[in-house]
């Protein structure tokens, strides 16, 4: 797999300064920035696992077909488990027609006091995916996977520089693009090969904040690239930042089979999803580790 090359680092003469003028604050290094992003993102694992949201979610494959589907998106919070956060797509309605066996659906996945084991992860992703549309499966489309990247202990797998500033919404953030280098990946190919991914994650330097991560992989085995970007907002009823926006691009390109303007050279799938009405709900949740 080829994944993208950081640039290098150009280390210019730099003439002896003297110390920073009283009242200046000085930039935090990125380390630092790093370490208050690992906290966030453990505090926010806590925060948002209790959070349930309505999502409206469009997809179009190969610039012909679409699918709206309107759900509530749970998000569980999932200790002990690889993944930090466990999302479960409660799909309402699908191009304006209720879903028929939605509560049955709910009663067999959750019952009164759900065990999360990996035969219903397994489950919850299944079901979470199984209204998708497209040739190309997919079933990484949660808004909140990249978030796991500045985990503590997901951190030591990539490489993280500086890129930049940006103002988002009237925050200071620093542009921060990471590189994974070493097993296991956040995401997995069609052979269940590791996808090593790369991109940008926009962090609040002094808070560790997330206001957005733009992640990206490929697949070589079957010429497929990924793209998702989201972006986080704040909300005044849970006084927290949530999920606004999911966009992403999944493509593969072809070995046309015959020649000519109609031979078929990529097949492709995109998405936007907008989130809102974000509310807590209670569950407890049992995780069994051991399965």
């Amino acid at each position: 797999m080829r994944t993208a090359r950081l640039l290098p680092l150009i280390v210019a003469a730099a003439t002896v300064a003297g110390p920073p003028a009283a009242g200046t604050a000085q930039e935090p290094t990125l380390e630092t920035v790093l370490e208050r992003a690992a906290a966030y993102v453990e505090r926010y694992q806590t925060e948002l696992g209790s959070v349930i949201a309505e999502e409206d979610y469009l997809q179009v494959a190969d610039g012909r077909r679409t699918r709206r589907m309107v759900s509530d998106l749970l998000v569980l919070s999932t200790p002990g488990l690889d993944e930090p956060w466990l999302a479960f797509r409660d799909v309402i309605e699908v191009d304006g027609t209720p879903v028929e066996d939605r509560l049955q659906r709910l009663e067999d996945l959750f019952l009164e006091t759900p065990r999360i084991t990996p035969s219903l992860r397994r489950r919850l992703v299944v079901e979470s995916a199984r209204f998708n549309i497209g040739a190309i499966t997919r079933n990484a489309n949660v808004p909140t996977m990249a978030l796991q990247i500045l985990s503590t202990a997901d951190q030591p797998r990539f490489t993280f520089r500086k890129d930049g500033d940006r103002r988002i919404e009237g925050i200071e953030t620093w542009e921060i693009e990471f590189e994974e280098t070493a097993s296991p990946s956040l995401i997995t190919g069609s052979s269940r090969q590791d996808l090593f991914g790369h991109g940008t994650i926009w962090v609040e330097p002094s808070t560790g904040r997330v206001l957005e991560t733009d992640f990206r992989a490929e697949d070589e085995t079957v010429q497929l690239e990924i793209e998702m970007r989201v972006t986080y907002r704040a909300d005044a009823t849970l006084e927290m930042l949530v999920p606004a926006t999911m966009s992403e691009r999944y493509r593969v390109r072809l070995k046309p089979i015959t020649t000519g303007q109609l031979a078929r050279r990529s097949i492709e799938v995109n998405c936007e999803a907008t989130y809102s009405n974000f509310r807590r709900f209670l569950v407890e949740v049992e995780v069994d580790i051991g399965e």
